[in-house]
């Protein structure tokens, strides 16, 4: 297979609709890029970012999931070190200079550009990483574009802010309370929430459908990149989708017709008759 050149790439980003002075939100799987012929592979994250860079342009801005999983357990986290565990490319962001990262300490979103601190607020604690004035829905009134390079709808955390915003039941807000220590160094000692799911997993997301829907639909953009794709879409245009999509079915992006939805009450998951639509 013919490996991608850096001009290749982006022009590959622009041919999925990316423009100049855009808001570019990325999920990516390095390793289905595959070699790149004019960079070492140790430079390929830098590389990389150098191509959404060039298409988006010196007013546009770049911004990658950096979530870590650890805070139900440990109840302490420092957002200054605290590692993402979504692979080395968002953790080699994380670490660059002028890089801003949400309050959040479970889903915290990194970004870098001339509006990635009015976004991403990282003076700020973000207690809910899903509803509002969390940075998802930032990202979502700018129209930012949802980048998925080498994998698909499954990852796409920003579908669960979109649930949030339309008010769907069979998620529901679970407090965990502990410390947050922000980037500038400020600890906060509050309830941080997660628009989740039960725990006994009863019921779960399944975008496969969604996926398929918004390309066959046009409203999500394919090209090939490397050994594998790359969609994007934009974020308001997936906002619309999935309102109609689940006018007609309200589970529509789960996995199953749940028999029961849950809540958080009185420091435990209650379960309760899911209503027939």
């Amino acid at each position: 297979m013919k490996a991608n050149s850096t001009q290749d790439i982006k022009n590959t980003l622009a041919e999925i609709g990316i423009n100049k002075s855009d808001n570019v939100f990325i999920h990516s799987s390095l390793f289905t890029l595959g070699r790149v012929s004019d960079v070492t592979p140790r430079d390929i994250p830098a590389a990389l970012l150098n191509c959404f860079e060039h298409v988006v342009g010196k007013q546009g801005n770049i911004f990658m999931p950096c979530f870590n999983y650890d805070y139900p357990r440990t109840r302490s986290e420092d957002l200054r070190s605290q590692e993402t565990v979504l692979g080395y490319w968002p953790e080699w962001f994380r670490n660059q200079a002028q890089v801003s990262r949400s309050g959040h300490p479970m889903f915290s979103i990194c970004g870098l550009g001339p509006d990635a601190q009015l976004i991403c607020r990282s003076e700020q604690p973000e207690f809910s990483a899903f509803g509002e004035n969390s940075t998802f829905e930032r990202l979502i009134n700018s129209d930012s574009v949802l980048i998925l390079q080498g994998i698909g709808m499954r990852v796409a955390t920003v579908v669960v802010q979109i649930e949030a915003m339309l008010n769907l039941k069979y998620r529901f807000n679970k407090p965990f309370m502990g410390e947050v220590t922000l980037t500038n160094g400020q600890t906060v000692k509050d309830n941080f929430y997660h628009f989740c799911f039960p725990i006994n997993n009863a019921y779960r997301e399944d975008y496969s459908q969604l996926e398929q829907s918004l390309l066959a639909n046009n409203i999500m953009k394919k090209q090939t990149l490397g050994r594998s794709f790359i969609y994007g879409i934009r974020m308001k245009a997936l906002y619309e989708f999935i309102k109609q999509l689940t006018q007609k079915d309200q589970y529509a992006l789960l996995n199953c017709r749940p028999q029961s939805l849950y809540r958080f009450e009185d420091g435990k998951e209650v379960s309760y008759p899911a209503p027939k639509y």
